[in-house]
């Protein structure tokens, strides 16, 4: 039985990468954006691997976009907070996230967005999104110390909604981070490919699904 639904959040309730695509434009016009992406990826895996800090990814990617790998910490960190200041003028959340909330806390679930982004951002994106709903949990990676796809993650989270893993559900666009991680921790998923191929292409196909045959 299901007892509980995680959630990833960036790609899955909140359009991160339409609202990355957009920023990158705003912050350094010239069609960047694949480049912007392709570094993005790299660093950021880099700190689910635990081979640099959050912040550092953070560095990391900016020397690396702008081609300047001797710029300070400071620096890069800087112009990060440009990229960030546009970033955050074109944040959305996906039409079907609100109702996808609504809907698995009306069946009575434990519900909770686990999400290797950092609380003040992630917070920041739920109430832009109107996603911030008091039942739901958010719970931020980077303070727990292991990102996703590491165990710990989503183990954590369900000891915090204190449910059991193999009674939680994950739901998220990644199939290393929100499918495969989440499986091997023993929890069952879901992947969201809004492209379609994954096992939903849309959350609202949850409120047609039988919970109870996962």
């Amino acid at each position: 039985m299901i007892h509980a639904v995680l959630f990833d959040l960036d790609d899955t309730l909140m359009d991160h990468a339409s609202a990355m695509h957009a920023a990158v434009e705003d912050w350094l016009p010239g069609g960047h954006q694949q480049r912007f992406a392709e570094c993005e990826k790299k660093w950021f895996a880099a700190y689910e691997r635990g081979e640099v800090s959050h912040q550092g990814q953070r560095i990391g990617r900016c020397r690396e976009f702008l081609g300047r790998p001797d710029m300070s910490e400071q620096e890069a960190l800087a112009e990060y907070d440009r990229y960030l200041a546009a970033y955050e003028r074109h944040w959305r959340a996906f039409d079907d996230a609100l109702p996808a909330l609504h809907h698995v806390l009306a069946q009575g679930f434990q519900v909770g967005i686990l999400t290797n982004g950092a609380r003040e951002m992630q917070l920041g994106k739920l109430r832009v999104g109107t996603l911030d709903l008091p039942e739901v949990e958010l719970f931020p990676t980077v303070e727990m110390g292991h990102p996703k796809p590491h165990p710990q993650s989503y183990l954590e989270a369900c000891r915090r909604l204190g449910v059991e893993p193999n009674s939680t559900l994950m739901v998220g666009d990644s199939l290393a981070n929100d499918v495969e991680g989440a499986r091997a921790a023993g929890l069952k998923a879901l992947h969201l490919d809004r492209s379609g191929g994954g096992d939903i292409s849309s959350l609202a196909e949850l409120e047609a699904l039988d919970f109870t045959a996962l």
